[in-house]
């Protein structure tokens, strides 16, 4: 999962260049680039509290080559629709994590994350 954040932090990052800063789209990929390097942060933790190095077995930022989302301009809608496909595909491995999960504290983690994919989900398909 937590190579899907790091996809998901550098998809991010592409789309936020592409959107104007006056619009609210920005701001809000703004609070969501934010919010996943937390969640990256907390799941790094909860590895590293099982003893799991996950940087180890996984290319980091630095060592992936993103792809280019938009070659040229992009509207809003089409960031909007692409950064909810991945907010999706997050959300469904978030919950099959959290059905295999038995530790508390991860269960826990997991499930702020799950609540916070909604809300931006909810959040994009309102603007």
């Amino acid at each position: 999962m937590l190579s899907e954040v790091i996809d998901v932090v550098q998809e991010v990052k592409q789309a936020h260049r592409k959107v104007p800063e006056t619009h609210a789209l920005h701001a809000t990929l703004d609070q969501l680039f934010d919010d996943l390097r937390a969640w990256a942060g907390v799941l790094i933790e909860q590895d590293e509290a099982r003893g799991i190095s996950a940087l180890e077995t996984m290319p980091s930022v630095a060592g992936r080559t993103p792809p280019n989302l938009w070659p040229g301009s992009a509207t809003d809608e089409e960031v909007r629709s692409l950064i909810d496909a991945h907010l999706d595909r997050l959300g469904q491995q978030v919950a099959a994590a959290l059905v295999a999960q038995d530790d508390e504290q991860a269960r826990t983690a997991l499930s702020t994350v799950d609540r916070a994919v909604r809300a931006y989900r909810e959040k994009l398909s309102a603007m």
